[in-house]
């Protein structure tokens, strides 16, 4: 299956529910659910809002606190980890893309070039195991 553009505005319901960012991606009507995770004990509306709290300056260590926010979610949303298996699983992730329009992101990107698409990745293989 083609992979898509993963980001709040996607026209694909999957591509705005699996971006971190789904209270944007519901307020621009781009999905009809909300996506609340719980991370480290602590509930938070969306992924980006937990990523927010925890984030570090450190590339390496963002990537770890963004897998382990990514693996929560699927976990808790179980619906969206069977609709990455149904399109293909990692390989599907791996012809996505994450572009925001955000200059110089660290995590825009296509296929593993994105590092928000390798922490998809990683989290699902996580979830796979």
């Amino acid at each position: 299956m083609e992979g898509i553009n993963i980001w709040s505005g996607s026209d694909i319901g999957i591509g705005a529910a699996l971006t971190n960012p789904t209270e944007l991606a519901f307020r621009k009507n781009k999905i009809k659910n909300h996506y609340p995770v719980t991370f480290r004990g602590v509930n938070f509306r969306d992924a980006e809002s937990a990523y927010q709290e925890y984030k570090s300056p450190d590339m390496q260590e963002s990537i770890e606190i963004m897998t382990e926010i990514i693996v929560c979610k699927l976990q808790q949303h179980p619906r969206l980890f069977e609709e990455i298996t149904k399109r293909g699983g990692v390989e599907w992730l791996k012809r996505c893309r994450h572009i925001v329009g955000i200059k110089n992101s660290r995590w825009e990107g296509y296929g593993l070039e994105s590092n928000f698409i390798l922490c998809l990745v990683f989290a699902y293989q996580l979830c796979s195991e």
